[in-house]
């Protein structure tokens, strides 16, 4: 996995918490998660996460737990909700976790799971399938990356169709020049992203193939 590739303006380290060390006072959401779609047995690896939250930094914590055939992804923060003086501009953290090596004697399919702010209105969120990792006995051959959450995607002045993570994870460029989904959409997208291919529409953006897209609602008009 490319775990270096990565720049934010916030960049918090994190080690996995134990659920027990500290009491969760305030759950949030993953809105990106970036991970290799195939790992070997036995081998810890990465997934990137990235959100927004409107508390101290050094508050942040993510709890990773292994079940069986799941991986459950949860941010929260140590400090309890903001009720006064609360800050205008949310904060954005962008980091990698490690989740525990998973045994296997024959490949075998892991689903990723995280909270996700897809229904802000259900509280507390709750969790989401993001995708899929194969863990195999056998070391991976140039995996791609999945690269999934909560994103919008538009054409720029240049007429180059971008996907915006609606995080603090950076810009993609779409493999399809127009994509599918253009002019634009808003919503979670599960996407594929090339660990090395760029694009010539803009060369500082890694590309990603948007597979599907789980459109945000929107409210229909009354009827009086």
């Amino acid at each position: 996995m490319h775990s270096a590739r990565f720049h934010s303006v916030l960049v918090v380290s994190l080690a996995v918490i134990s659920a027990c060390s500290e009491d969760v006072s305030t759950p949030l959401a993953a809105a990106w998660l970036e991970w290799s779609d195939s790992v070997s047995a036995g081998v810890p690896f990465g997934v990137r996460v990235s959100g927004l939250f409107s508390e101290n930094p050094a508050s942040l914590r993510i709890r990773v737990t292994v079940a069986r055939d799941t991986v459950a992804i949860q941010p929260y923060s140590v400090e309890p909700p903001c009720r006064h003086n609360c800050p205008d501009v949310l904060r954005g953290f962008d980091t990698l976790v490690w989740v525990p090596a998973i045994a296997g004697t024959a490949p075998r399919t892991v689903v990723i799971r995280a909270t996700s702010p897809l229904d802000p209105l259900e509280t507390p969120w709750p969790l989401r399938t993001f995708g899929t990792i194969t863990v195999a006995v056998d070391t991976p051959v140039a995996p791609q990356m999945r690269s999934v959450g909560m994103a919008s995607g538009s054409g720029d002045t240049a007429g180059c169709y971008l996907v915006r993570p609606l995080s603090a994870a950076p810009v993609y460029v779409s493999a399809d020049q127009p994509p599918a989904w253009a002019p634009g959409f808003v919503g979670f997208a599960y996407g594929r992203t090339d660990p090395v291919l760029r694009s010539v529409c803009r060369d500082d953006a890694y590309v990603i193939q948007v597979d599907s897209i789980l459109r945000v609602a929107t409210p229909r008009p009354s009827q009086n």
